[in-house]
This record gives structure tokens, C-alpha cells and sequence, in this order.
């Protein structure tokens, strides 16, 4: 799923977006996070959405988040929000902004979407 494609799914969405699991890995102090986007479009609900973020190196991000949020990847941002120590070029800087326009930022080797089928109760 590209970019654009993800966003346009994140825009529709209405409410929260929960951090579901931090995965640390001892070996290459990297981790992975899981979040999931469990808003609702209306009627016609395309389902939930889970991007899982991977080579995490470090993160500012609240535990929830509420929807609409907007995913932008710019990499020019991470020189002014990190250290010249931290900075690496393997990695990207994931921005992503809330409904109140509140920024998070995730630093990070990449990230995959995924679709969850859609549930009705």
C-alpha cells in the first residue's frame, strides 16, 4: 500500500488508534511497533487498518491516538528533532499527525499496512 493510499484510508477514519504491541530486540537494539487504527467510516466501513512499524530506533508517540491521523515520511525532519549521534541513513522519519494536530514521530528502518477484514457485531 502506498503512501497516498494509506492516508486516504486514514482520513475517513473516526476514533482511536491504539499502540497493540512494542517488540524489543536485545541483539540490535531495534524494535518493532504495532498500531491499530479501529475508527469508523460510517456505513459503509472498509474494516480496520494495522501498520507495523519495523528497525524502530526511537519514537515519540502517545499510546492512543484519535483519527483522522496523517502519515508523512520526511526524512529532512529528523536533523532538527534528533541529535547528529542518533541520525542514520537506513533509516526514515515517520511523522504522524492527530486530530487536534498534535505530531508524533517514529524513526524507523520501514513500516507495512495491513487491511483487517471488516467486522460487523
Amino acid at each position: 500500500m502506498e503512501l497516498e493510499q494509506i492516508n486516504d484510508y486514514l482520513s475517513k477514519l473516526e476514533g482511536p488508534a491504539d499502540v497493540e504491541n512494542i517488540s524489543v530486540e536485545k541483539s540490535d537494539v531495534t524494535g518493532s511497533l504495532l498500531i491499530k487504527f479501529n475508527g469508523d467510516i460510517g456505513t459503509k466501513d472498509d474494516g480496520e487498518i494495522e501498520l507495523e512499524f519495523y528497525g524502530v530506533d526511537s519514537m515519540c508517540l502517545s499510546f492512543r491516538l484519535l483519527a483522522p491521523v496523517k502519515l508523512e515520511q520526511s526524512n529532512e525532519l529528523a536533523a532538527s528533532v534528533l541529535d547528529s549521534n542518533y541520525l542514520e541513513n537506513e533509516l526514515n522519519f515517520y511523522q504522524l499527525t492527530d486530530d487536534v494536530g498534535a505530531k508524533w514521530w517514529i524513526y524507523a528502518k520501514g513500516f507495512k499496512a495491513r487491511l483487517l477484514p471488516v467486522y460487523y457485531g
